[in-house]
Order: C-alpha cells, then structure tokens, then sequence
C-alpha cells in the first residue's frame, strides 16, 4: 500500500512539472524590446507632456514597452519641491506617464526619510537600489534589482545609487539620511552577477555618473547595458567601455533615450538606442499633464514679482559672482565661496522675477554658514573641490584667484588675490561665507571654526536683488580662471 502512494506521489508530481513546463512562457524565435529611459528629472515640468506624448505613442507602436527613470525625481522645481506633499507632483506626473522602475538618486533623499517613504508609497513605479540599507532608520527597504518579463524574455535591472568617497553617504546633507546604511555601489553591484543566469537581458539602472558607470562596465562585462544618471551627461551615441554600452539623457527630461533590443531564440543579437529630444517635440502632447502642471503652478506666493531686473544675469559665472557678492553682504564677512554645482539654472533675464525664479536658482534649501579659514586652507579647499566634481572652479566672492591644471587633471591654485591685484595676508584667518552643503561634506574638519547664521541662501539671494535691481553683471569677468 505504502508503495503504491509513493508511485502515485511521484506520478502527481511529474504531471505537476510537465503542467507548469506548458505554462511557463515559451522564448520566442524572435523578440524585440523597447526601453525609455530618462533621468535626472529634478521635478521640471516643462518637458513633461511631450514626453508623456512620447511614451504614449512608442506603446501604441511596440508591444514590450518598458519606461525606466535614472533617479533625482525631486529639487528643481519649486512648485515640485515646496508643494504641500513635497515632491508629489512630479510622481503623480510619473504615474501618468506609467513609469515601471526608477532608480533611487540622491535628491530624492533631500527632504528626509519620512518624505521618501511617502513618495515611494505614492509611486506606482518599483524603486530599486542595492547600495541602500535601511540600518537603523525607518526607510522602506528598497528592492536591489526587479525582474520584468516581456513575453518570455526576462529583463533584469539593477539599482545603484552614488556615494561619496569622502563622507560614505550620497551628495546630501548627513541629517537627511541618519541611520541609513550606504555601501560601495560598484563592489556591491558584484554581488548580484548571479542575475546574468536568470535574464536574458542584464542592464545596470544607475544615478552614480558617468566616471563610476566606466568602472562599472570595466568591473562588470556581463551586463548587457548601463543606463546612467547623476552626471548629466547628453549621449547621442552609447559610450562602449569593456563592451558594454552606456546610455545617459541628460537632465529635467529635455531629452529621452530610445533603446531597442532584438534577441532571436532569448540571446541579443543587437542593441540601438536613438536620442530624442522633448524640447523639439513637435508632435501632440498630453492635455492631462498640462492641466496637473497648470494647478500645481498656481501658487501666487511663489509667483508674484518681487523685483524688475533692469539687466540679464546671462550666465552661470555671473549667477555665481551675484551669489557671493549677495553673501558677502552678510555683517563681518571677508569672502565668499559659491560651488557651480548649486547653480541649478543658466541665466536670470531681465524683467519681473518671482521668488520661484530664485528657488530654481537654488532649490536646495541651503542656509549660509561662515567658516574662518587661511589662504592655504581657502586654496586646499578649491582644489579639492574641483577634483571631487570636475564640474567647474568654485565661484569666489571678495577675491579672485587661478589655477593650473595639473597632469593628473587636478589643479593647483597659483594665485590668490583681492580684486586689485593685493596679496593676501598668509598669516591671517579670514571670514568666509559658504552655504551648509559645502561646510558639510568639504570642510568637516572646521566645524570648531563654523559660524551657522540662521540665514537661507534663498532668502538672502531674494534681498540682495530688491536693493540691487539695476546692477549689471554682463560684463563682469570671470574671478576664478585658469591659466
């Protein structure tokens, strides 16, 4: 009897395995996958409704769509970020839009954990990150890649986040993120190699930068494709390294990457990718996104005129000298230090500006703290700051200085001045106004020496332009430079 149960045990079991072979989706001969990808979005709506167009119409064409987003979703767009569920408009737009999976970027920690974990619950899209740890904070664990299957075909994607080598936590001030546990992205995406077995397709979704994508691609030849963020990079073309494509679209959803990828019988044949552009789109755009854009914009505190600008402030060096000069407004002040990377716009025109025009200047809710620092230390921290970013030199207020560029690509400071041509005293500690984002990852080590001054960058940009309307910054030159 005993042995008769067992045979029709296994008599079950084996019609169970042959049922479920059956069912499982078969590979097709031939398959062809369409990827969106986007990043770096920073919560602007203007390019919104052609992209939501854009995707609507590349669905209506494929059948195995999949809209991915490179993260920094939120600071940029003061009608995103000053909402009253802060960041909210710019998810809800991505739920429209049927976003499936979006990498986490460092902004999107910008507000807190208690903001993050509302946003992710709003989203509609899967967030992934494998370098993210709750530790001892109360974030919602993040999924470190999510598997999507189109037809058979299934397409892994992998998040990773940036972290700096410096503080160990991504580009945010530390009192968002206490508690959050934050690992090497690059050594933690080779813990998950393992996914090259269970998909078909292996693609790496990253807000780590196009530098860190390389050694990515270097450490990793497995992945099929890296799409990229972080660094704002506009590719026209994939950047091949170790064989393995590298995409990135740019920032604020002024473009979006087209990817194509044809499999015959579950391998790759090929991978396309082709760069759109939202703000030459000249087709139809979603009405629905216009009219939520329309009410999220109709907040007349944030709209209403504070000043008339007699003359444009044309571009990012003249934004940064009005910056400082504004903080070297501050009582007992000797200098000032603007980083290029907090000016988030390229001009000021002429005319009628709004608080808002400022919170798009400076989205980041930044407050200016004063440092006591010596020339060799003010002259430490350009260069260091520099070699982090290699964005562009750090934009001074009350003194000028050059550079060489040096083999390596860092650079030296070879003079460092008053604006007529004085020398600084080497011996002397100077008073020098920088906003807490810089004091915080750069200049740690001078906290003894740091004076917090309560006053927001925002606000102190707001009244230095009411008592300067008709300054001209146009021709202005540049007060940090190379030689």
């Amino acid at each position: 009897m005993k042995r008769n149960t067992r045979l029709l045990v296994f008599f079950l079991a084996g019609l169970c395995c042959v049922w479920l072979v059956s069912c499982a989706p078969r590979i097709p001969d031939e398959a062809k996958i369409v990827i969106i990808s986007f990043n770096d979005v920073h919560g602007i709506f203007e390019h919104q409704p052609a992209l939501a167009a854009f995707v609507a119409e590349t669905r209506a064409t494929y059948e195995h769509v999949i809209v991915v987003d490179g993260g920094d979703r939120f600071i940029g767009n003061p009608f995103n970020d000053l909402y009253e569920r802060r960041g909210f408009p710019i998810i809800d737009i991505q739920n429209h839009i049927g976003v499936d999976i979006s990498v986490l970027g460092n902004h999107e920690m910008a507000f807190g954990i208690d903001v993050l974990n509302a946003r992710l619950s709003d989203a509609q899209s899967v967030a992934i990150s494998a370098n993210i740890k709750p530790g001892t904070s109360e974030l919602t664990p993040l999924k470190p890649y999510h598997i999507i299957n189109k037809n058979g075909i299934n397409i892994a994607f992998l998040g990773l986040t940036n972290v700096d080598r410096r503080t160990g936590i991504p580009l945010v001030l530390p009192e968002r993120v206490v508690g959050v546990e934050f690992f090497d992205p690059i050594e933690t995406a080779q813990n998950f190699r393992n996914l090259r077995r269970r998909a078909h397709v292996f693609i790496a979704l990253t807000h780590i930068g196009t530098p860190e994508d390389i050694i990515l691609a270097d450490a990793m030849p497995e992945l099929d494709l890296i799409i990229g963020g972080h660094s704002h990079c506009i590719m026209q073309e994939p950047l091949i390294q170790n064989g393995v494509p590298i995409i990135q679209a740019g920032r604020n959803a002024r473009y979006a990457h087209k990817t194509k990828i044809f499999l015959k019988r579950g391998v790759i044949e090929e991978i396309t990718t082709e760069l759109i552009s939202m703000r030459n789109w000249d087709g139809p755009v979603d009405t629905v996104i216009q009219e939520k854009i329309r009410r999220y914009e109709s907040n007349p505190l944030l709209t209403n005129p504070f000043v008339t600008l007699r003359y444009e402030i044309p571009s990012l060096n003249q934004l940064g000298n009005m910056i400082t000069d504004a903080a070297l407004t501050l009582p007992n002040v000797d200098f000032a230090l603007m980083n290029c990377g907090g000016i988030r716009i390229e001009r000021l025109y002429a005319g009628a500006i709004a608080y808002s025009d400022i919170l798009r200047l400076s989205p980041f809710g930044n407050h200016l703290i004063v440092v006591e620092m010596t020339p060799a230390e003010i002259r430490q921290f350009i260069e260091t700051e520099f070699m982090e970013r290699q964005v562009c030199l750090a934009i001074p207020g009350g003194f000028e200085y050059t550079v060489r560029r040096m083999p390596d690509n860092s650079v030296r400071v070879e003079t460092i001045t008053y604006p007529d041509g004085r020398k600084l005293d080497e011996n002397k500690t100077y008073r020098v106004a920088l906003n807490n984002y810089l004091v915080s990852t750069y200049l740690t080590e001078f906290a003894d020496r740091s004076q917090y001054t309560g006053v927001s960058m925002v606000d102190n940009i707001v009244e230095f332009l009411r008592n300067n309307p008709n300054k001209d910054y146009r021709r202005t030159h540049l007060r940090a430079r190379f030689n």
